[in-house]
């Protein structure tokens, strides 16, 4: 892996300290980054330090037009976004019937998660959809009632099912347990 040219940011951010149990950051340094020799300079990550959210999120915004040197109005375009997807239906920080997923011109938001009483940060639907490449993935059983909603109901309104790259790729990587309830197309 060429990890000298390869720079990483995140989809979302649990407005946590970056060394809480939750940051998704602490979970990457420990997973990843403390294994693999990335320069510290390639890591990019949601400064959650910062106070209140909507400033964080405003701060990664910046962080983003600078790296990918946009315009107004221009998306960054990452090669891959790598998403999960909940039991309800969110990927990332997108949740169901969230006002964010209205969004089209902000490239990074701080909403309000009313089921885990804390503010997220995240991408917007336009940066998902402009990446080139989209891979979500999915493990576990408990994820199979959501799969079949999802793919079984195509044409539906869940945040997952709302990205579709308009030039670029959408993968799904499922084990068994996760795909029990999906019909074979053999």
């Amino acid at each position: 892996m060429p990890w000298d040219k390869t720079f990483l940011f995140w989809g979302d951010e649990r407005y946590v300290p970056s060394d809480a149990a939750e940051s998704n950051f602490r979970m990457t340094k420990e997973s990843l980054l403390a294994k693999v020799p990335i320069p510290a300079e390639n890591v990019f990550r949601i400064k959650t330090e910062i106070s209140p959210a909507d400033l964080a999120a405003a701060d990664y915004e910046q962080t983003l037009k600078t790296f990918f040197n946009l315009k107004p109005g221009e998306l960054p375009r990452f090669d891959l976004t790598l998403n999960g997807i909940g039991v309800e239906g969110h990927t990332a920080s997108l949740f169901p019937d969230s006002p964010a997923l209205e969004e089209t011109t902000r490239l990074v938001l701080a909403p309000w998660i009313e089921k885990f009483k804390m503010f997220r940060i995240t991408l917007t639907l336009p940066v998902f959809n402009h990446a080139a490449c989209v891979l979500f993935l999915a493990v576990g059983k408990e994820k199979a009632p959501i799969l079949q909603e999802v793919f079984g109901k195509p044409s539906g309104g869940l945040p997952a099912q709302r990205i579709q790259p308009t030039n670029g790729e959408l993968l799904w990587f499922i084990d068994r347990p996760a795909a029990s309830r999906l019909k074979s197309a053999a």
